[in-house]
């Protein structure tokens, strides 16, 4: 039982960029929140960005949008990860 809880109180790494895993490069995709609307008709929402800078650049897009209201940025993995929320 203490083995299980001192697994829970290890510090998780802040970025999916630091523990990749598998050997692949991490990749992440942007989850917009909708004032209306789906967010498929946003071609960043369909992208998969190499870094995390490329995703940053790309929320800066999505925010001309007037129906976005937050981005979110995810890892690829499945399940997603949540990486950071990023504001306008």
């Amino acid at each position: 039982m203490s083995g299980a809880i001192a697994a829970l109180e290890q510090e998780a790494p802040a970025h999916p960029e630091v523990s990749s895993g598998a050997g692949k490069p991490p990749a992440f995709r942007l989850r917009p929140i909708m004032r209306q609307g789906t967010a498929s008709s946003l071609p960043e929402s369909w992208a998969r960005f190499a870094t995390l800078e490329e995703a940053r650049r790309a929320v800066k897009a999505m925010y001309r949008d007037d129906r976005v209201l937050r981005v979110l940025i995810v890892s690829d993995d499945v399940p997603p990860r949540f990486v950071e929320w990023v504001e306008r």
